[in-house]
Order: structure tokens, then C-alpha cells, then sequence
């Protein structure tokens, strides 16, 4: 059987993803700019991880040239190398490249490298018993199999890493699938291969990443019964012939928000809760400062006193008003240079920030999350750390309105701002902007740390960036006003 190791993970997560990759290819999605970002990343570990084990040697080009890398491994293997980087091992037909094989006194330990932080997926326990089989196939029978990740729990204190406490090395032995499991796959893929595509259940959150999401999503229209509820129970509906919202029954579901949903998009005209809005509005003390952070989320630390994969805010972006009806100010802050940008973020805050009003964030918690790190962090003065400690209390949420209170047939069931300022605020738009979104942030981020473009080039990146999260926050001014004019007269 012709079989790598991604090929066979793609089964055991979904069958269909595999028939797709090998016999309907050309429906599949190429890696977008987030996803290659996900796979450079891996590379970027993967080579980091090989400093753990020193004396290695790397097998080179192993899928241009499988059949010199299986005979540079066994090469290495003879003299007996501390380590093996990209060790190519083939049994009938299956190829497998393994990250680290490491050398013992009496033997090889098989590791496998992955970018992900402490929690351990699934289907790393299939990729390494995977790996396992056929090295056990090929008379190489693992003393012992681990998982090498990194520890999202490592707060680094020093200027660079420390590899002996950013990697974990998790055993995984007693986890992994004897041979004549993979055996029985290996079966069922064959006939699965050579039979038509098969059915699948779809799963909004196991699909979600999937580069087969679009074709096997493609009948599933716009306001469909998975935009409101669990996959499970949307399914259930689906059996019964009810994709979109507007085919479920009217004042039938014990939540309101979902009988509300199903009125909106039958009337294609909103449901506002005035007196919940006007409760919301009520709260609000001025002044109001609009804020917003862009941050980006290295997962190997580049800065002292932070952790793998840890949200660092290089930007925001504030409006302030701060009286009814008064004028705007708007204050921003943005990184340049190497230095961490969290240090110039705190003295921004403090600056532009008081101690009393209210500050909104869509989707606060990430904002107040963001604080609240800096706060635990950073080395600062007690009194400054108190300070960004109690803007916990005085944030409010510009997406609360939208969860329940205030549903709009354009939302499509979603209070995410970019789905929630279309239908209220059509006038503005992300469209046509150079950063358009978060991930492009992170991105042009990415290329100002690394000063990776002429300098013409890094101030028109930096003047993009600057011009995205203002609208962010001036995004927020207007939905608030559009909350007010929907219960003017309540």
C-alpha cells in the first residue's frame, strides 16, 4: 500500500478526508497564509527541538529522494550517531520520516516533535503508532516512543529560552495502538480507497480547519440550522429535512434565543430587546474609552517574562469621549524595534486611561485577559500593577447586546464585530484595507519585528496597521450609537 503518516491521520480523524486527498484532490482548499503559518511553525520547532539532542545528524531531502534517505539512515544507524533527524523508514509501500531517533546503550527511542502546548491531541497517539508499526516492520522496535512539545506552562526569565524547560518530553508508550490495530485500518483504508466516497457526519468545530470544509459544506446554506445550535442537534434536524433556520418550527424551542433567530430571519427584520439594550446603555459611565489590541502570539518566546504561545499586545487603538455627546479623542500605540512591546503598551494604558468611566472592548474578555498578564508579568511598580489590575472592573462588553438582545437578519448568527457592523453600520468596511483583519495584523507585525522590508515600505506597513485598529475602535463608537438609536422614545 502507497501510505504516508499524514494520509493515514487523515483517516482516523475523518474518512472522508483521506478519500478526498487521494481520489477527488482538486476539491480540496490550498493552505491559506494562517495555515502555512501553522506548518513554517512546526518546521521552526522541529529544527529548535533537534538542540535538545546534540551530536545529530539530519537526513536531507528525504521526500525528494526517499530512496537515498533510507539508505543515508541506515548508514547512520551503523555508526551508531547520538541522533537521527529525519530518520526515512519504508515497509510495504508505507513511508514514514521520524523527527528525532535517538540512540540509547542498547537501542533507538522514538520521538516525535509537535508545535502544540501541554495538551496532547488525539491524534498524535495515532501518528506515532503509526511510526511505531513500521519501524517495528523494518527490525526496529522502539525501546521507547515520546512526545516532544512544548510547555505552554514555561514563563522564561532569561533573554533567550531555556530548551531543557520549553520542550516537554511526554512517554507515550502505554498510549499508543498495538500493530494489529493499525493492521485493521490499514484493511478498511483499502476498501475505503477502492469504494465510492463515503458519507460523513459534519461537526462545525472538527471541520472547521479542514481543507475539505468547502466542498463537503457546499449544500449547507447561509443561516443554516448549525449557525444557532450544537452540531448534534443540528444534524438531528437536518435528518428531518430542516437545514435552514427558517424551516425549524416557530416558538417551539425552550430557548428563546433560538425562537427569537428563527422570527428574524422569517420577518428579515430585527428583534431588539429594548428594555435589555437600554439597561445595557444605562450602565455605561462616562468617559468611555473604546479600546482595542492587536497582538501577536510567538510560540517560542522572543521577550523576557513571557510563555509559549502567549498573547503579546504590540498595538491599540482608543477612543475616547468623555461626556455625552462630546467630541472624540483617539490615542493609539504601536511597537517598533525589538524591544517587548508590552513595556510601551503598560505606559500607554496608564497614560491615556483614568481611574473611573467605563471601557469598552468587543469581546472584552480578551482585552481584560491581555491586562491582567501584563499586570502578572511585568516587572513594574506596585502601584502601576494595581492600576491596569483595576480596569478589570470598569470594562463592558459591546458584544453582550448582540448574543441575545439585539438579532439582525444580517448578523447571521453571530455577534462577532465583523458580522455585527455590516448589518448595522453598513456604511463602513474592512474591504479594500491592506490589514483587514487580525491575522493580517499578526503578519504585518511579523515583518515591522523583523524589519524584513526597505524602510519606505515599513512605514506604509506601519501606517496600515495604525489605520486598521482605529477602525476597530470607531467601529465600536458606531455600534454603541446604533444601540441608542434603537431605543430612542423607549
Amino acid at each position: 500500500m502507497n501510505l504516508s503518516k499524514s494520509q493515514y491521520t487523515k483517516y482516523r480523524s475523518c474518512v472522508r478526508h483521506l478519500w478526498l486527498y487521494r481520489n477527488k484532490k482538486e476539491v480540496l482548499t490550498p493552505p491559506d497564509k494562517a495555515l502555512q503559518k501553522i506548518f513554517d511553525r512546526g518546521h521552526l520547532i522541529g529544527e529548535l527541538a533537534w538542540k535538545r539532542f546534540s551530536g545529530g545528524v539530519l537526513v536531507k531531502n528525504g521526500w525528494q529522494n526517499p530512496q537515498a534517505a533510507l539508505k543515508r539512515t541506515q548508514e547512520l544507524m551503523a555508526q551508531g550517531v547520538p541522533a537521527i533527524y529525519e530518520a526515512a523508514f519504508s515497509y510495504n509501500g508505507i513511508l514514514v520520516f521520524v523527527d528525532i531517533l535517538e540512540k540509547t546503550a542498547t537501542g533507538w527511542n522514538l520521538v516525535e516533535v509537535k508545535s502544540s502546548g501541554r495538551k496532547i491531541d488525539p491524534i498524535y497517539i495515532d501518528d506515532i503508532s503509526f511510526q511505531r508499526y513500521v519501524l517495528s516492520h523494518c527490525g526496529v522496535i522502539p525501546e521507547h516512543c515520546y512526545l516532544m512539545h512544548l510547555n505552554s506552562d514555561y514563563f522564561m526569565e532569561t533573554d533567550m529560552p531555556d530548551l531543557g524547560k520549553l520542550f516537554l518530553l511526554t512517554p507515550m508508550d502505554r498510549e499508543l495502538f498495538p500493530n494489529e490495530f493499525i493492521e485493521e485500518n490499514l484493511e478498511t483504508i483499502q476498501k475505503i480507497l477502492a469504494g465510492p466516497e463515503p458519507e460523513v457526519e459534519l461537526d462545525k468545530t472538527r471541520c472547521k480547519e479542514c481543507e475539505g470544509r468547502a466542498y463537503c459544506w457546499r449544500d449547507i446554506p447561509q443561516d443554516s440550522v448549525f449557525d444557532i445550535m450544537k452540531s448534534q442537534k443540528a444534524r438531528e434536524y437536518m435528518a428531518l429535512g430542516m437545514i435552514k433556520i427558517t424551516d425549524l418550527p416557530p416558538n417551539s424551542f425552550k430557548n428563546d434565543k433560538i425562537n427569537h433567530w428563527i422570527e428574524v430571519l422569517r420577518s428579515d427584520a430585527p428583534y431588539i430587546n429594548r428594555a435589555a439594550v437600554a439597561s445595557w446603555l444605562n450602565k455605561l459611565n462616562y468617559p468611555l474609552y473604546y479600546l482595542d489590541f492587536e497582538t501577536t502570539q510567538p510560540a517560542v518566546p522572543l521577550w523576557k517574562y513571557s510563555r509559549p504561545y502567549q498573547q503579546i499586545p504590540f498595538q491599540f487603538s482608543l477612543h475616547v469621549q468623555r461626556k455625552p455627546n462630546g467630541e472624540f479623542e483617539h490615542y493609539e500605540y504601536l511597537s517598533t524595534g525589538k524591544q517587548d512591546p508590552r513595556i510601551g503598551c503598560v505606559a500607554a494604558l496608564l497614560k491615556y486611561i483614568g481611574k473611573s468611566g467605563t471601557i469598552l472592548a468587543h469581546n472584552a474578555a480578551f482585552e481584560k485577559e491581555r491586562i491582567k498578564e501584563m499586570a502578572r508579568d511585568l516587572p513594574m511598580p506596585e502601584k502601576d500593577a494595581q492600576r491596569l489590575l483595576d480596569m478589570e472592573s470598569l470594562f463592558m462588553d459591546t458584544g453582550d447586546p448582540f448574543k441575545a438582545d439585539y438579532l439582525h437578519p444580517k448578523m447571521h448568527g453571530s455577534w462577532s464585530i465583523k458580522k455585527v457592523l455590516p448589518a448595522l453600520v453598513p456604511d463602513m468596511t474592512y474591504e479594500g484595507m491592506a490589514v483587514a483583519n487580525g491575522g493580517d495584523a499578526m503578519d504585518a507585525f511579523d515583518v515591522l519585528y523583523s524589519q524584513s522590508l526597505p524602510h519606505e515600505e515599513l512605514e506604509e506597513l506601519r501606517k496600515n496597521l495604525l489605520k486598521y485598529c482605529k477602525q476597530d475602535t470607531w467601529s465600536m463608537v458606531k455600534l454603541v450609537d446604533a444601540l441608542r438609536n434603537s431605543v430612542q422614545g423607549y
